[in-house]
């Protein structure tokens, strides 16, 4: 009976700061897109339209300045909640806060550089009209990604799990995103070489237009491949992620590619092959 009465009891302490961490980055993942959401519809409302914010378009409007001004001061407040606690070795230390930022950080830069890069690439092939929009998008979304670069490499309150994750992700996006602006470029080319000019000129549109949207893409994809591999030392990773990412989408990647299209995956060979020479 006393071994009975002296047994412990689960121990469930130790779970509830867990379930609290994972509750309050959640939020804190939603509230930042929320309100770089609303923050980004004013903006591109603004340039649009001068001074004038409404445009006919009242549900927008309303729309971007109820994510704007309830989403935004909360995700303030949150932000400030957790980034006080981060001075406690137990907070930096868990999963969530490099889940978190590794997952903030990537949807940031996905979305900023797609906008931007997307805005070049239309403004290349003459349609300047409607750059507004998309030009707000990926300024905010590079305040948000510029934001959450700071807090990931802060030299007290960074994290300590996960920390390599945004540098794999970065590099295997602007590689992906480089070598297929470039496939896109050279198979436009080898298409214009072969069938000749004929066809492009009936349409009435240069035949290196296209070519040049794609280079702008891989150019953006290039310069962010580079900043990640060299800059932030993703060369230098010994990790397990970083070897599964260079199996997958260098090895892997080059190999399907060179069996679908053996022309343009030169360019995904010269890729793999100058990040396999750096490791």
């Amino acid at each position: 009976m006393s071994a009975a009465r002296t047994a412990p009891a689960p121990a469930t302490g130790s779970a509830q700061p867990a379930v609290r961490r994972l509750i309050v980055y959640i939020l804190l993942f939603a509230l930042v897109i929320v309100a770089a959401i609303g923050v980004s519809g004013l903006l591109g409302r603004l340039l649009t339209t001068g001074t004038v914010l409404v445009a006919g378009d009242v549900a927008g409007l309303a729309r971007s300045l109820a994510f704007a001004l309830i989403g935004g001061p909360m995700a303030a407040a949150l932000w400030w909640f957790v980034w006080r606690r981060l001075d406690e070795t137990a907070e930096r230390s868990s999963v969530g806060w490099g889940l978190y930022l590794a997952g903030m950080y990537s949807v940031s830069l996905v979305v900023s550089s797609s906008a931007l890069l997307g805005t070049l690439a239309s403004l290349i092939g003459g349609a300047p009209q409607g750059w507004q929009q998309p030009v707000a998008n990926g300024l905010v979304w590079s305040a948000v990604w510029g934001w959450h670069r700071w807090m990931w490499r802060h030299p007290r309150k960074r994290p300590v799990q996960l920390v390599d994750l945004p540098v794999v992700v970065g590099a295997v996006y602007g590689l992906v995103l480089g070598v297929g602006g470039t496939v896109t470029a050279l198979a436009n080319l080898l298409d214009t070489a072969i069938r000749g000019l004929t066809a492009s000129a009936s349409v009435g549109d240069p035949w290196w237009r296209f070519a040049l949207q794609a280079l702008a893409w891989a150019a953006g994809g290039g310069a962010i491949w580079w900043w990640h591999w060299f800059r932030d030392g993703g060369s230098r990773l010994q990790t397990g992620l970083a070897a599964v990412a260079l199996v997958l989408f260098g090895i892997l990647g080059a190999a399907l590619l060179a069996l679908g299209a053996p022309a343009p995956s030169c360019s995904y060979s010269f890729a793999w092959c100058s990040t396999a020479r750096t490791r």
